[in-house]
This record gives structure tokens, sequence and C-alpha cells, in this order.
């Protein structure tokens, strides 16, 4: 008898581990996230050289490169939280000169985002996710060209957008308010010309609830 309530009291207690290492306390929380970030912003998209009517080759922007996100939300169940967030990608600019012509571009990509951010509880404190929601992009993207017959030239820059956003993600909990996870977040784009691409962010995270 008295092994089978200790069977039975280390079954429930092993439960209650479980369901305590599964579930995010609800409340405020805290996140950042780490990775690389792909604006796929080409500087053909933001400066062109012609010579005599043949296009001349400039260096190409670096596009992909590390990136990183700030945010802070709040949890409402297991199931559900909404975050605002900060994502800056990395600057990157090229600049080229012949003997009739100067160019150059630069792209410094940030956006603010808000999302819902919808859980799914598996397994011994891993959880899938999906986020939904609307990015303000900040592209602060140019080119710039100078040119003397034969070459010609024509550049152009990128304005303040809003845009949808959403990612998909992985997160195992250290602690029952400590999570840490996996994820791709994408910016779509949603307009024309003076839209900036569409952006990619791969990363890691960790976040803190406060409870």
């Amino acid at each position: 008898m008295l092994k089978k309530i200790s069977t039975a009291t280390l079954l429930i207690s092993s439960l209650s581990m479980i369901q305590a290492a599964r579930a995010e306390i609800p409340g405020f929380y805290a996140s950042a996230q780490l990775g690389y970030g792909n604006t796929h912003i080409n500087t053909s998209n933001l400066v062109n050289v012609a010579n005599a009517g043949t296009p001349i080759g400039l260096p190409n922007l670096n596009n992909n490169a590390i990136a990183y996100r700030l945010a802070f939300g709040y949890q409402m169940n297991e199931n559900f939280a909404v975050e605002f967030g900060y994502r800056r990608f990395s600057n990157t600019d090229i600049s080229a000169s012949g003997t009739n012509y100067s160019a150059g571009a630069s792209s410094k990509e940030r956006a603010f985002d808000l999302v819902g951010k919808s859980i799914v509880p598996l397994i011994n404190g891993l959880s899938a996710y999906g986020k939904l929601g609307i990015a303000y992009v900040k592209a602060n993207s140019q080119g710039y060209a100078s040119a003397t017959s034969p070459a010609t030239t024509s550049f152009s820059s990128y304005s303040n957008t809003l845009e949808p956003t959403f990612g998909l993600g992985l997160s195992y909990n250290l602690k029952p308010n400590v999570p840490i996870d996996i994820s791709w977040n994408r910016i779509q784009k949603l307009g024309g010309n003076n839209h900036a691409p569409s952006s990619d962010f791969y990363a890691v995270g960790v976040s803190y609830y406060f409870g």
C-alpha cells in the first residue's frame, strides 16, 4: 500500500514539474534575439550607372549580416501573447568611381513591430509559436551618383512604410520564466518601388518573464 502511495505521489510530482516547465508565467516579459538578417536590398535597387548605354557593374551591398531584435510583451495565458519589438539590421554601404562617374549606396534599415503571438505547448518545456502583426519600416536606404557624358546615372531611396510581418519559432523553457528560442521572421513588402524589399531575420533568443 505504501509503495502504491509513493508511486502515485512521485507520478503526480513529476507531472506537476513537467507542467510547470511547459508554460511561461503569465504577465510581462522582455526578450532579446540575435542572428542574421537579410534586407534583400541590392545596389541596383538604389543606384545605376551606364557608360554610353552599357551598364557599369557596381559593388553590391552586403544585405546578409548580423541583426538583432529587442521586445517587450505581455502573455495572457499559455496560448497567447502580444509583443512590441525593435529590429535592427547591420549598416552597409559601397562606393565606386571611374574616369567620368562616381556612385554609392547605403542601407541602415530598422523596424518597429507590433505582433500577436500564438503559442502551442508541446512536451517537456518545448513549445511552437507563430507571430502575425504589422511593422513600421524605417528603410533609410539611398543611392547617389554623378557623371559626365557619355555616362548616365539614376538613383533612388526608400520611404518609411507600414508592412505586414509574421514568423515561426520553437521555444524551450530552461526555467518556467526563462525560455530560449529559435525563429524566423519576415517583413513582407506590399507596395511599389518606394517600399523596401521584404526582409528576413533568423535568430536565437532568450526571454525573461517577470510574472
